[in-house]
């Protein structure tokens, strides 16, 4: 449960660590802020058992991971890592793990979708690892 607070404090972190500068910076800003809106959606929906708040932030998720803004990070030996080829594929594994949680649902499988949602969370907290370098 920790971890579904903190999610938003390191979403609002990440945004503010970034180093870019003009339009680039408020695509990425309104890109996480939009995956936590729709973290935040789908959590408020598991917890009020509402389909319609889950669908609203399965949304979220699936416009906001088409728009991932990528750059290049270099690690402490100062070798490239192509975070954009990453990021392109999280996006979709996540945007995958989306539609899954809504046919879980649908079906009746909460324990499904509990899972879903953690897999999703892993997922971003993963990649906030690489790219912040907690």
């Amino acid at each position: 449960m920790k971890k579904i607070i903190l999610l938003p404090l390191l979403v609002f972190g990440f945004v503010h660590a970034t180093e870019v500068t003009g339009t680039k910076i408020s695509t990425q800003i309104e890109t996480m802020q939009g995956l936590e809106r729709g973290m935040s959606s789908i959590q408020k929906g598991l917890m009020y058992n509402n389909k319609n708040i889950i669908q609203k932030g399965v949304n979220e998720i699936q416009t906001y991971t088409k728009d991932i803004d990528s750059f290049d990070i270099k690690n402490e030996k100062g070798i490239s890592f192509n975070i954009k080829t990453y990021s392109q594929a999280e996006a979709k594994a996540i945007s995958k793990l989306a539609d899954d949680m809504m046919e879980g649902f649908n079906k009746g499988s909460k324990n499904r979708v509990l899972d879903i949602y953690r897999r999703m969370q892993n997922r971003c907290m993963t990649c906030h690892n690489l790219v912040r370098k907690w």
